[in-house]
């Protein structure tokens, strides 16, 4: 009977250490499946010279190029191609979450003023016509597959140009 008692304390004594010593990772994914006809317009930013990689970027940056009408819906095709994955991460200590853009943050407008910011970094926000935040999300993905992605519709020159003091 010890030996059974000894070998149950054992085991919950391990379980409860294991429990506050590491965490449980669940990934989720996502796919950005957005309907061209709901867009009026897509802008890229280039925040590789930037002061703030946060949302405020938005208050000092202007977009460096616009995806023309007519490559909207290509544009948005290869973007739901992009594989955006987030993890759920379980911890007793709280973890602070990315908030911040890469250097290539696309922001889709869409027809009813509502617009979203969307990064490799793992930060999304989407925003209502009074340019309030009303969602965001961590979903990132890979940074050179992100960069392919908008290399292919940025000008070469506008992409391939150093930031400032480089």
């Amino acid at each position: 009977m010890k030996i059974k008692r000894m070998l149950l304390v054992s085991i919950l004594s391990l379980a409860i250490f294991v429990s506050l010593t590491s965490c449980i990772v669940i990934p989720r994914y996502k796919y950005y499946k957005i309907d061209s006809e709901t867009v009026s317009s897509i802008e890229i930013y280039d925040l590789r010279n930037s002061d703030t990689h946060y949302s405020g970027f938005l208050e000092t940056e202007t977009p460096v190029y616009a995806i023309e009408q007519e490559q909207i819906a290509d544009f948005l095709k290869d973007l739901s191609d992009i594989r955006f994955s987030d993890s759920i991460i379980i911890t007793i200590a709280a973890i602070d979450p990315s908030f911040v853009y890469d250097d290539w943050v696309v922001r889709i407008n869409y027809s009813n003023g509502t617009y979203a910011l969307i990064s490799c970094d793992g930060y999304g926000q989407t925003y209502d016509e009074n340019d309030e935040a009303i969602d965001g999300n961590h979903f990132g993905c890979d940074d050179d597959e992100w960069k392919q992605f908008i290399s292919k519709y940025v000008p070469k020159d506008i992409f391939d140009h150093a930031p400032k003091g480089e």
